[in-house]
């Protein structure tokens, strides 16, 4: 009896473990970029955030240095020192488009020389405790 041979077809397509594979590949892919816009996402607040902090920190800045020595807003008050963010000398509440800031600011006589008067400007986001930026002002008696 003779063996009738077919010609050979060539195989068209995947196999299911080859489609499964290529699809592990591709979640995979997909969910590292899903973290990367989050994290992007995040970091955009925080910058926007941080730029906001900045805008309300310039405005103090020039407000306080251009008050004169003797203004009330320059006396110490109750400070422990400059770093004091519990019991601070002065406070004022900025409401922007980016948030709510606490600025503090407590005032050291007499430093770094006694002619002169140190005061050290500290913003808050409200929904975060941590400090973002405390600028030094010396100011000449």
């Amino acid at each position: 009896m003779r063996k009738i041979q077919f010609p050979k077809i060539p195989r068209m397509g995947f196999t299911l473990l080859e489609i499964l594979v290529a699809i592990m590949i591709l979640a995979i892919g997909i969910l590292a970029v899903s973290q990367m816009t989050v994290l992007g996402m995040r970091t955009s607040v925080v910058i926007n955030q941080q730029m906001y902090a900045r805008d309300v920190l310039n405005r103090y800045f020039e407000i306080i240095q251009n008050l004169p020595a003797t203004d009330s807003l320059l006396q110490w008050v109750q400070s422990t020192g400059l770093d004091d963010t519990v019991s601070y000398d002065h406070i004022a509440i900025e409401n922007t488009t980016g948030g709510v800031y606490r600025v503090i600011w407590n005032v050291l006589d007499g430093s770094p020389d006694p002619r002169f008067k140190t005061v050290r400007i500290h913003i808050f986001w409200a929904q975060n405790r941590r400090g973002l930026h405390s600028p030094d002002i010396i100011k000449v008696y």
